[in-house]
C-alpha cells in the first residue's frame, strides 16, 4: 500500500504542475542578454540550474517493481567538455543528481540500465552481482541511415538548411510506423517518442513488460521491425512482398503507400535531368528498383520527351504503376517478382523506417536522455506527440540560446515563473506520457498491496 501511496503523490505533484496560465504583462520589460557569445558551459549552467526538469524526470526513472530502486540503481553517463566520457554514475536522490550536474555541466547526457546494485559501486562488487535488471525498450533512428542507401537526396545533415524539414518527412512515417507496431501488434501502451536534437528520433518503450525483457527478447522484436536492413542493394533484405505480414500490410496501406508521392516528389525520386558529373539520373537509379530494363528504358525515353518535362509526380507514378502491370504478369513464375511485388517492394524500400538495430538488442546500451541539449545545435532534445508528428518541425524546437533569452524577457505564469518554450513539451511529457505511467503503475503496486494482505489473511 506504501509504493501505491507514493506513486499517488507523485501523480498528484505531475497533476499540480501543468503549465499555469500566462499573467498580464506589468512594468517594463527587461531586455535579453545576448548568448550567442557565450560558451556552452555556461548556458549549460543556467539550464542546468533553472529549467531542466528534474523532478518529472525523478517520477519517470523511480518506476520499477518492488524492491528494485529503480532510479538508484539506474545507470547515468556523461560525455563533458574536451569529450571526457564517465560511464556508471548513479544518484540516490534527484537532489543528488541535480548537484553533480551543475558541478560535472555535461554537454550530453545518455542513460542505461537498472542493474542489480548501484552503478557508482560497480568497481567495488563482482560481476555476477552486477548484472542489468531492467530497462525500457528503445528505438534509435536516423536520417543519416537512408542518405547512405541514396534514400534522401535532400540536405539531412544541416537543420538549418531549408531542405532539411523534406528529409525529416521520413522521421514522421517512422514514427507512425513504429509506434502502431509497438501498441497494436505487442500491446505496448507508454510510449516516449523523443527529438534527438539533431536529425533523429528516439522511442522509449516504458511498459513494464518491456523494461523487463531479455536481450533475447528485445532482438526478437527489433529484428520484428526491422524490414529494411541493408544499403543501396541488399534488396534480399527485405520481406517477401507477396503475402505481407499484417503489420507490414498497415504499414504499406495507412502510411507508405500515402506518403510516397510525396516522399517522391521532395526528393526527386522521378527527376530526369543528368547529374553534372556524368552518374545516372536519380530516375533511373529509381527505376533500377524495378529490376527490369525493358520497363526503365521505356519511362525514360518517354519522359524525357519535351512535352513530358514538366509532368507531375503524381502522373510519372501512376505512368510507372500502368506499365508495370502491362509488362509483367501477376503470376510470376517461381522466383520472381509479380507487378504487384514490385510496386511494393520499391514503396517499402525508399519509405520503410530504418532502425539502429544494435541500440534495440541489448540492455546495456547506452541512449542519450531526454531534455539534454544536443552539443552542436544546441537544440533540447524534446519530447514530441506520434499523433501530431506530421505537425512536428525540428526547426522550430527550441535551442539554448532562445530559451536562456526567454528567463531574462518572458512572460510570467500566475504564481510568477518566467515561461519559456520549453514548457510545451515539459506539458507533453508530463500529461500525455508521465501521467498514465504513473496511474496505471500506482494501480498496480496497489493490486500488489491487496495481494499480499489476502496471503496474510489466508495465513
Amino acid at each position: 500500500a506504501e509504493g501505491g501511496s507514493v506513486l499517488i503523490g507523485i501523480m498528484s505533484e505531475v497533476a499540480a504542475t501543468t503549465p499555469a496560465k500566462v499573467a498580464p504583462a506589468t512594468g517594463e520589460k527587461r531586455k535579453a542578454h545576448d548568448y550567442s557569445g557565450e560558451s556552452l558551459d555556461d548556458m549549460l549552467r543556467i539550464y542546468y540550474g533553472r529549467l531542466f526538469p528534474y523532478e518529472a524526470m525523478h517520477s519517470w526513472l523511480s518506476c520499477g517493481r518492488k524492491g528494485e530502486d529503480a532510479f538508484a540503481k539506474r545507470e547515468f553517463s556523461y560525455t563533458l567538455a574536451n569529450d571526457i566520457y564517465i560511464r556508471f554514475l548513479s544518484y540516490n536522490t534527484v537532489e543528488e543528481l541535480k548537484a553533480d550536474m551543475m558541478k560535472k555541466i555535461p554537454h550530453k547526457i545518455d542513460m542505461g540500465a537498472v542493474y542489480s546494485s548501484e552503478p557508482k559501486s560497480k568497481a567495488m562488487i563482482s560481476k555476477e552481482a552486477f548484472q542489468e535488471i531492467s530497462r525500457e525498450f528503445v528505438l534509435d533512428i536516423d536520417l543519416t541511415d537512408y542518405q547512405e542507401d541514396g534514400t534522401i537526396v535532400t540536405n539531412c545533415i544541416d537543420p538549418s538548411d531549408p531542405q532539411f524539414t523534406k528529409s525529416w518527412r521520413f522521421m514522421a512515417i517512422a514514427c507512425k510506423v513504429l509506434d502502431k507496431a509497438l501498441r497494436e501488434d505487442f500491446g505496448f501502451k507508454h510510449l516516449l517518442w523523443v527529438f534527438s536534437g539533431r536529425r533523429g528520433i528516439h522511442c522509449w518503450v516504458c511498459d513494464d513488460r518491456a523494461r523487463h525483457m531479455n536481450n533475447s527478447t528485445r532482438s526478437a522484436v527489433a529484428e520484428y521491425l526491422s524490414a529494411i536492413k541493408g544499403g543501396e542493394k541488399e534488396k534480399t533484405n527485405l520481406p517477401g512482398m507477396k503475402h505481407l505480414h499484417p503489420s507490414l500490410k498497415r504499414a504499406y496501406e495507412d502510411t507508405l503507400l500515402p506518403e510516397f508521392e510525396k516522399c517522391a516528389e521532395e526528393q526527386g525520386w522521378f527527376d530526369i535531368e543528368q547529374t553534372t558529373d556524368g552518374a545516372p539520373s536519380q530516375c533511373a537509379k529509381t527505376l533500377d528498383l524495378l529490376d527490369n530494363e525493358e520497363i526503365k528504358e521505356k519511362l525514360l525515353k518517354e519522359w524525357s520527351k519535351k512535352n513530358n518535362r514538366d509532368l507531375a509526380v503524381a502522373d510519372k507514378w501512376d505512368d510507372l504503376q500502368k506499365e508495370v502491370y502491362k509488362k509483367i504478369a501477376n503470376k510470376a513464375k517461381s522466383g520472381e517478382m509479380s507487378a504487384d511485388e514490385k510496386i511494393r517492394f520499391m514503396v517499402f524500400k525508399l519509405t520503410y523506417p530504418r532502425l539502429d538495430i544494435a541500440v534495440s538488442k541489448s540492455m546495456n546500451h547506452l541512449l542519450k536522455s531526454p531534455f539534454c541539449v544536443h552539443p552542436k545545435t544546441h537544440r533540447i532534445c524534446v519530447p514530441l506527440d506520434p499523433q501530431h508528428v506530421d505537425d512536428f518541425n525540428p526547426n522550430d524546437v527550441p535551442n539554448l540560446e532562445e530559451i536562456l533569452g526567454q528567463l531574462d524577457t518572458g512572460a510570467k505564469d500566475n504564481k510568477g515563473a518566467v515561461l519559456t518554450a520549453m514548457d510545451d513539451y515539459v506539458s507533453i511529457f508530463k500529461q500525455e506520457f508521465l501521467k498514465p505511467l504513473l496511474k496505471e503503475a500506482a494501480e498496480e503496486a496497489q493490486k500488489e498491496a491487496l495481494k499480499a494482505q489476502d496471503k496474510k489473511l489466508d495465513f
